[in-house]
């Protein structure tokens, strides 16, 4: 997800650049890079300056499919992935989920 991560905030990076920004070693950033791009996740294109360098972006079906994840409710993806919580856990795990993200968003200002 690391690579997925920052290919999606820097579009156009090299393997050389997602390498340096996420500390992965080049060869798992070039295997993860070649499996996301046979999964259709990765585009790969040779870059126009310097043919050794390859160029990756998101596919757009991929970057629409993790806007509908994202913007999925999170009662339905806890009913989803833990569907054994009962109502009440769900509702109570749902309450912490929401302060966490304010926590979180507020050490981001």
């Amino acid at each position: 997800m690391a690579v997925v991560e920052d290919v999606s905030r820097n579009p156009g990076a090299t393997i050389s650049d997602v390498t340096r920004r996420t500390g992965l070693a080049q060869s798992l950033v070039s295997r993860i890079t070649r499996r996301m791009a046979d999964a259709g996740v990765l585009r790969v294109r040779p870059d126009e300056t310097d043919r050794r360098k390859s160029r990756l972006e998101i596919e757009p079906s991929a970057r629409e499919m993790f806007r509908t994840r994202a913007d999925g409710s999170i009662a339905s993806a806890l009913a989803a992935h833990a569907p054994k919580l009962s109502a009440a856990q769900r509702k109570e795990l749902t309450h912490h989920l929401v302060e966490a993200e304010r926590l979180l968003r507020e050490g981001q200002e």
